[in-house]
């Protein structure tokens, strides 16, 4: 998973520490995961004292709103360094990796972490190897559980953004990580208006001239918005949807309703930027899925969730289904993150983003202003050159799991693949020129147990590694595949 609050990148090994009380067994503990890292099992695994003195961050901030035990994983954790694989000819050598060894995580954003906070590990490397030229990493999570026509590899790019993924006039505006903001990731905006737009053309506002929201853009969160509860009864009543219950599957605290009476229109929100993302429909009451108790996926089709949610206690937050409907580039070094409206689509164009973006005007979130007009394109350099752009393959959209390989390092979901070609690596001693090299850190799949149907698998990189083959399903966490549907 990308998470914008850790610098460092936390792999889980066998011993996982899932919360017993979302996670029922160790099988589904392993799915949810993304499967395990097996340190004695690589040969190119070198142990440290912990993460820091293997080269990684030495802190790990503990904000209002971030994981609960992320304050201890410097102190507490396994430290190491391992080879990355990159692409077909180069790799981060002695990358620094932790291994948590106690419980750090809420059950249901229990990734893989790999940092891109304001002192990544893995964006300092990839800068100082040369293989980016500025310490920017953007995303787009991705169209998934619809047709295999409709569905859209998601991507994320580190030294610049994709710019065949963006439309039209970007929003830029400052990382703010004080604390009256309350947005522990820095990417605070405000939400000016929700409305439901109905399949005849009608709009409904949801909001009333008093009720505005500052929320926090948190890629790592399963929703699409955590909101107070007045929204999620607002919208209710002027749906005419009426909750069955809570669930606790994939989507955890979304709440459940009969497929049969589910509003059928698009949501859009606001921003005081004057942005306007639309969501589509598919991309919000989602199906319901789950793994259930022999790490098979389960799904539910006469129920769907929907991923708008009240909370109490922390502020709002836009999740990672927000970006399946906007594009984000977050600039470290400039300290600003950039939004526009996301062009779903599999095209790419890979543009390197230089570190001096200005924001021309900017806002309080809150204040009450009009929309601001704030620069319209990013600093950008003319095409791609000296490896200043590049993407990173992760495990899966819509569940991102161990770091993997592909060309620009890009990761993507497919639609349809060959079961021998889905493959994610941690890389090890690699032939790449032979593609004799066998990685040994993840357990290999068992092939004698059925695969899944349908399938929006990732692909892995252009050459085939076996350690973890991916199945045919619709994705969301890497499974593994060391377990099969009874």
């Amino acid at each position: 998973m990308d998470d914008r609050d850790l610098n460092d990148t936390w792999i889980y090994g066998p011993q996982a520490y899932c919360d017993k009380t979302v996670i029922w067994n160790d099988v589904i503990c392993q799915v949810r995961r993304g499967n395990y890292y097996y340190e004695g099992n690589s040969s190119s695994w070198a142990k440290a004292d912990d993460i820091v003195a293997a080269g990684g961050a030495a802190t790990e901030a503990q904000p209002p709103g971030e994981e609960l035990g992320v304050g201890g994983l410097v102190t507490s954790s396994l430290g190491g360094t391992d080879n990355i694989g990159l692409n077909v000819n180069e790799s981060l050598a002695s990358f620094p990796i932790g291994i948590p060894t106690s419980s750090w995580d809420y059950g249901y954003t229990m990734l893989h972490a790999m940092g891109l906070g304001r002192n990544s590990t893995i964006l300092n490397s990839l800068l100082q190897t040369g293989r980016i030229g500025s310490r920017v990493w953007s995303i787009f999570w991705g169209r998934m559980w619809v047709d295999d026509n409709s569905a859209v590899d998601g991507s994320i790019v580190f030294g610049g953004y994709d710019q065949q993924k963006t439309i039209g006039k970007n929003y830029t505006q400052p990382l703010d990580f004080s604390d009256n903001t309350g947005c522990w990731t820095g990417m605070k905006v405000h939400i000016s208006s929700v409305k439901l737009n109905f399949r005849g053309g009608n709009d409904q506002e949801l909001f009333d001239l008093n009720n505005e929201i500052d929320a926090c853009i948190v890629p790592q969160r399963q929703l699409l918005l955590e909101a107070p509860q007045w929204l999620h009864d607002e919208f209710e009543r002027a749906t005419g949807m009426q909750s069955i219950g809570t669930s606790y599957g994939l989507h955890w605290s979304a709440s459940l309703y009969d497929a049969s009476t589910v509003f059928d229109g698009d949501l859009t929100i606001s921003l005081s930027t004057g942005l306007e993302i639309r969501v589509p429909n598919n991309q919000y009451l989602v199906p319901y899925v789950d793994i259930d108790r022999n790490g098979s996926r389960i799904f539910n089709s006469s129920e769907r969730e929907l991923l708008l949610t009240a909370v109490t206690g922390h502020p709002a937050t836009l999740g990672h289904y927000f970006l399946t409907a906007a594009y984000l580039m977050v600039d470290i070094d400039a300290n600003t993150f950039t939004l526009w409206q996301a062009n779903p689509t599999s095209d790419s164009q890979l543009v390197s983003h230089a570190a001096d973006v200005e924001c021309t005007n900017q806002t309080t979130p809150g204040s009450g202003e009009g929309p601001p007009s704030y620069s319209q394109a990013p600093q950008v350099t003319s095409g791609l050159s000296g490896g200043s752009v590049a993407g990173i393959v992760v495990g899966v959209v819509g569940g991102l799991a161990i770091i993997g390989v592909g060309l620009f390092f890009y990761f993507r979901r497919v639609r349809r693949r060959p079961r021998d070609d889905n493959r994610v690596i941690m890389s090890q001693n690699v032939d790449y020129g032979s593609q004799a090299g066998r990685l040994s850190e993840l357990p290999s799949p068992d092939t004698n147990k059925p695969s899944y149907s349908p399938v929006h698998d990732l692909h892995g990189p252009p050459v085939a590694f076996s350690e973890v083959s991916g199945q045919h399903h619709y994705t969301y966490e890497m499974d593994g595949n060391t377990i099969g549907r009874n």
